[in-house]
C-alpha cells in the first residue's frame, strides 16, 4: 500500500506579531469556527502575552494556504469583513494564540473591559492585567494601542504622565516592540490531497486537546460557519465565562435587535440564510448585555439568572443596548433597578408578562427608555416586602420536595450568599465574582452551594457556598472573619461542629435573614430616587423651551 505524502514539503517561515495582525485585518488570517468554544481562559492570555514580552518561545503555527470567499471573520471581540482573496492562512495549529494576539492588541474598544481579551499592561510593576470594570490606573495602558506604533504615540502624547515619568514612557515604547517584532515559526502547507491533508489533520493537537478531524475538514472546506447562531453563542461564553447561552435564547434576542419575528423552530437551512450582520449585531448586543449583568446587575453566572426563557429580560436588555451601546452610568443604574425590581416581582415586567410590548417601551432616548420600563413595574416597597418574605420562607421551611435549588427563589438566596464575600474555609482568600464564576462553569449551583447535612431538599440556611464537602467541616475551627464571610457566628459554628443542626439553622436564620433584606434593598435602589442626573434635566428643560 503507498503511503501518503506531501507532494510539496510545507513551508517553513517566520511571522511577526505585527504582520500576523495585519493579515488578520486584511482578511488573509482565516481561523475556521471548530463549532466549539476556545479552550483558552483569561490566565492563558495573560500567559502568553507574558511569554511573548519576555522572548519565550510559544510554539509553532500550522496554515493551510488556499483561496477563501468573502466572509465575516471572528477573531475575538474583532470583526473583519474580509474581502475574497485568492490566498488565505486557515489556521490548523494555533487558533488559540492567534485569536488571543489579535483579540487584545485589535481590541474594538478603546478602552477595553470585560472580556478575556481586554488586556492592559502595569508600567509600573510590569505585568499584564486584564481589565473587568473598574477604571485602570493611570500607568496601565491598553494592548490595542501598543498594537499599533502611531496610537502607542499618540496615547504618549496624550499621557498626563509623560513628562513626569519620561522611565515609563520607554519602557511603554519598548512594549510595543517587543510585542510587535515578536518572530513565531510556521508551517504553511499548500496543494495538499485530501488524503493527506486528512492525515495531518488528524494528528494535530492543539494545547493537549486533540481537534475532531470532521470538524477540522468541514470547516476548512465548506467555507463559513455553518452553525452561526451556536458559534455566536460559543464566543460570548468563551470571552466572558458567564455561561452557556442556547440557541433559542440567542434567537429571541435576535428578534428584538432586528424587529423581526423569527420563528422558535428553524431548520439549520433557514439559519444559515439569516443576515450575518444580524447575527453580529445580537453578538455584539449580548456582549454588552452580559457586561451589564456582571458589572451593574452583579448577577455572576448564567446559571444564576433568575428568569427562564422566554420569560426573562435578555431579550428587552439586547434591545436596549442595541440603540444605546454605551449608556451612562446612571441610565445603567436606573437599568439594573428595573431588572431586580421585575425579578423580585415574580418576574413582572408589566403588560402580562409581554417581552416584546415591553422592548418596543424602548426609543432612542436611553433615560426616556429606563423611565419606560421602571414605569411597568410594580411597587418597589411591594416587591422587597414579598421577596424578603419568600427569602424568608426559604430559610426557615426551604423548597418542597416538588422545587428544586435552582427554582428562581433559590437562585436569589444563592446571589445573595454569593455576595457575601465568603472566605475558602482553609486559605481565607475570598471567593469573589470572578471564582464563583468559575467554578460554575464547570460545576452545576448545587456542586458549589453545598448542603451541610449533605440532603438534596434543604432548607436555605444550611447552603454554604464552598468549592468541596470536606471545607464544610473545617468551618468549625475557622476564624471569626471566616465565619462572618459565610453568615455564621461562634455558636453556628459550634453548634455546625458537634453536629446540631437545629441549633445551627437558630442561629444563622436571623443572620441572613438581615443579609437579604439589606441585599434585596440595595438591588432595587429602596433608599434612592430614580430621577435622572441633573444633566439629563437641565437637557430637558432647555429642549421644553426651545419647542415653546
Amino acid at each position: 500500500m503507498e503511503k501518503l505524502r506531501l507532494e510539496r514539503r510545507p513551508e517553513a517561515r517566520a511571522f511577526g506579531v505585527e504582520t500576523l495582525l495585519q493579515h488578520v485585518r486584511d482578511g488573509k488570517v482565516r481561523v475556521p469556527d471548530f463549532q466549539r468554544p476556545l479552550r483558552w481562559r483569561g490566565a492563558h492570555v495573560l500567559d502568553l502575552f507574558d511569554s511573548v514580552y519576555r522572548g519565550f518561545p510559544v510554539g509553532d503555527l500550522l496554515f493551510f494556504k488556499r483561496s477563501a470567499e468573502a466572509a465575516a471573520i471572528h477573531v475575538g471581540a474583532v470583526v473583519v469583513h474580509a474581502p475574497a482573496v485568492a490566498e488565505a492562512y486557515f489556521v490548523v495549529d494555533g487558533q488559540q494564540r492567534i485569536t488571543a494576539l489579535a483579540g487584545a492588541m485589535l481590541h474594538p474598544e478603546p478602552r477595553p473591559q470585560g472580556d478575556i481579551f481586554a488586556v492592559w499592561f502595569d508600567l509600573e510593576e510590569e505585568h499584564f492585567v486584564r481589565v473587568r470594570s473598574a477604571e485602570p490606573p493611570p500607568q496601565w495602558i491598553p494592548l490595542n494601542v501598543v498594537g499599533d506604533s502611531f496610537a502607542l504615540l499618540n496615547w504618549l502624547h496624550e499621557w498626563p504622565f509623560r513628562s513626569q515619568r519620561p522611565d515609563l514612557v520607554q519602557r511603554a515604547i519598548g512594549l510595543g516592540k517587543a510585542l510587535r517584532e515578536y518572530q513565531i515559526p510556521a508551517y504553511i502547507v499548500e496543494g495538499a490531497s485530501d488524503d493527506v491533508l486528512r492525515l495531518i489533520f488528524k494528528r494535530v493537537n492543539t494545547s493537549g486537546v486533540a481537534m475532531e478531524e470532521s470538524e477540522v475538514f468541514t470547516a476548512l472546506f465548506h467555507g463559513g460557519e455553518a452553525h452561526p447562531i451556536e458559534s455566536a453563542c460559543a464566543r460570548l461564553q468563551t470571552s466572558t465565562g458567564f455561561g452557556a447561552l442556547s440557541a433559542d435564547w440567542f434567537l429571541g434576542c435576535l428578534e428584538a435587535v432586528e424587529g423581526l419575528h423569527v420563528a422558535r423552530e428553524l431548520t439549520e437551512g433557514q439559519v444559515a440564510k439569516l443576515d450575518p450582520r444580524a447575527v453580529e449585531r445580537t453578538e455584539s448586543a449580548l456582549l454588552r448585555v452580559i457586561r451589564f449583568l456582571l458589572d451593574d446587575a452583579e448577577i455572576v453566572h448564567l446559571q444564576l439568572l433568575p428568569y427562564f426563557f422566554p420569560h426573562d429580560p435578555l431579550v428587552v436588555l439586547s434591545r436596549f443596548f442595541h440603540l444605546h451601546p454605551r449608556p451612562s452610568q446612571r441610565a445603567r443604574t436606573l437599568l439594573s433597578r428595573w431588572l431586580w425590581r421585575g425579578a423580585l416581582g415574580g418576574g413582572q415586567f408589566g403588560h402580562g408578562n409581554d417581552i416584546q410590548r415591553v422592548s418596543r417601551l424602548l426609543v432612542d432616548d436611553e433615560f426616556a427608555s429606563v423611565e419606560r420600563l421602571l414605569a411597568s413595574i410594580p411597587d418597589s416597597a411591594y416587591t422587597i416586602a414579598q421577596r424578603a418574605s419568600l427569602a424568608q420562607d426559604w430559610i426557615r421551611l426551604g423548597p418542597s420536595p416538588s422545587t428544586p435549588w435552582r427554582h428562581t427563589d433559590a437562585q436569589f438566596c444563592a446571589l445573595a450568599l454569593a455576595h457575601l464575600g465568603s472566605r475558602d474555609p482553609e486559605t481565607g482568600k475570598v471567593l469573589g465574582s470572578d471564582e464563583v464564576r468559575a467554578l460554575l462553569e464547570n460545576e452545576s449551583v448545587d456542586d458549589i452551594f453545598l448542603d451541610v447535612e449533605g440532603l438534596t431538599e434543604s432548607t436555605a440556611v444550611r447552603r454554604v457556598l464552598v468549592s468541596s464537602r470536606l471545607k464544610i467541616k473545617k468551618l468549625s475551627s475557622a476564624s471569626l472573619e471566616i465565619l462572618e464571610s459565610h453568615g455564621l457566628d461562634q455558636e453556628a459554628a459550634d453548634a455546625l461542629g458537634r453536629g446540631d443542626i437545629a441549633t445551627f439553622v437558630e442561629r444563622r436564620t436571623p443572620i441572613l435573614d438581615r443579609w437579604f433584606r439589606r441585599f434585596f434593598a440595595e438591588r432595587i435602589g429602596a433608599d434612592d430616587g430614580d430621577r435622572p442626573p441633573v444633566a439629563e434635566l437641565i437637557r430637558r428643560v432647555d429642549r421644553a423651551l426651545t419647542v415653546s
